[in-house]
């Protein structure tokens, strides 16, 4: 065989030994591609076992509690919502508004409504035609004196400061006990019953005023636990209530322009009664609550308030509701900003009741309008 021909099968038999390497190399490592438009069929065992995502509202304002609700408030746990059913029971709700779980079987006849003490054990209930203590640790109820006008807890839970009126000496006075009343002590006497009353938070103080009336002026004063040192604060204002932050060093004023006015206005002052700054929000102390950095306010602003109406008078009578907007306010700057816009207001709130979880996160308040619990995502 001539050279040349070796040279040929020698190269003939290197490229068939190539092409059958190549051959192997791409049957043993050539990957199966998945189509694109590849899709699970529905009844897929693999969709059974995802895990189920619990729905929820992603509106800025919705509803908690399904039913009417009477004074809820945040439980000692900060979890959980505290309130009493139309039906006078204790009843629990999370943040989220999930199904009411009920806590006690005692029945609170006709409830108007209940303030809470300062540790969650005791409430203040308010009924038809007297006032009764419910301590949940026993779910007990006790009665308090029938002569009893309003009350309210003191900055300790054990205690109670509450108006009395002494229907022999046709006068009022207002007064200290234990949380049933007993080992009573006066604190001072009243001009009359229609007096309104808050402790100062973190002090041996109480504020008490009379009732805000568009045609009266209000006098603000405050005296020691004790009844000394009666002290004016604020005065020849009309329709005037306040609401105290949670440190003491400044209150909330909501009051009208004049006598007999149809405008309110809000402004803030400090703890001796100077410094008062309008805020401008036209908007009542009721529709308000304090943030905890006792600087920032969350309120709601009424709208819809019928032309000529006496303020607050015919609002407190219920003459009319409200359609409120929600708003942020720096009071001491005066800076506001919208809570909601209003393209994202889908029902009709007129706002009361107003409470902040633990880390203010949500903002909870009772529609006048239909009794039901709602929050707002801050």
């Amino acid at each position: 065989m001539s050279i040349l021909k070796k040279i040929f099968f020698f190269s003939l038999f290197i490229l068939f030994l190539s092409l059958l390497f190549w051959g192997i190399y791409v049957l043993s490592f050539k990957k199966t591609e998945t189509k694109k438009d590849t899709t699970l069929p529905l009844n897929n065992s693999f969709s059974q076992d995802l895990p189920k995502i619990p729905s929820f509202s992603s509106a800025k304002i919705s509803t908690v509690s399904q039913e009417l609700t009477i004074s809820p408030t945040l439980s000692s746990s900060g979890d959980k919502i505290w309130y009493f059913g139309t039906s006078g029971e204790l009843n629990e709700v999370d943040l989220i508004g999930s199904a009411p779980k009920k806590l006690s079987e005692t029945k609170i006849t006709n409830p108007s409504s209940v303030l809470w003490s300062p540790d969650k054990l005791k409430a203040l209930l308010r009924g038809s035609d007297n006032f009764s203590v419910f301590d949940t640790t026993n779910n007990q109820i006790s009665p308090l004196n029938s002569n009893i006008t309003a009350v309210s807890w003191q900055a300790v839970s054990s205690k109670i400061i509450y108006k009395y009126y002494d229907p022999v000496n046709k006068k009022s006075s207002l007064n200290v006990s234990d949380a049933d009343g007993k080992n009573w002590k006066k604190i001072l006497d009243l001009p009359h019953d229609k007096i309104s009353f808050l402790q100062i938070p973190r002090s041996g103080l109480i504020s008490f005023w009379n009732n805000g009336d568009a045609y009266y002026p209000t006098l603000f004063q405050t005296a020691s636990l004790i009844g000394e040192d009666t002290k004016t604060l604020y005065q020849e204002s009309f329709g005037t209530d306040y609401l105290w932050d949670n440190s003491g060093s400044h209150v909330l004023v909501s009051q009208t322009d004049v006598k007999g006015g149809t405008k309110i206005q809000l402004g803030v002052m400090n703890y001796n009664g100077g410094e008062y700054r309008n805020l401008g929000l036209p908007t009542f102390v009721s529709k308000c609550v304090w943030s905890k950095d006792n600087k920032t306010i969350f309120c709601a602003l009424p709208g819809n308030i019928p032309e000529n109406s006496i303020l607050p008078n015919d609002y407190k009578t219920g003459k009319f509701t409200t359609t409120d907007t929600f708003w942020k306010i720096d009071t001491t700057t005066g800076e506001k900003n919208r809570l909601v816009e209003t393209s994202d207001i889908s029902g009709t709130f007129d706002a009361s009741e107003f409470f902040l979880n633990s880390d203010e996160s949500l903002l909870f308040f009772v529609n006048k309008i239909d009794k039901k619990l709602y929050k707002i995502t801050l």
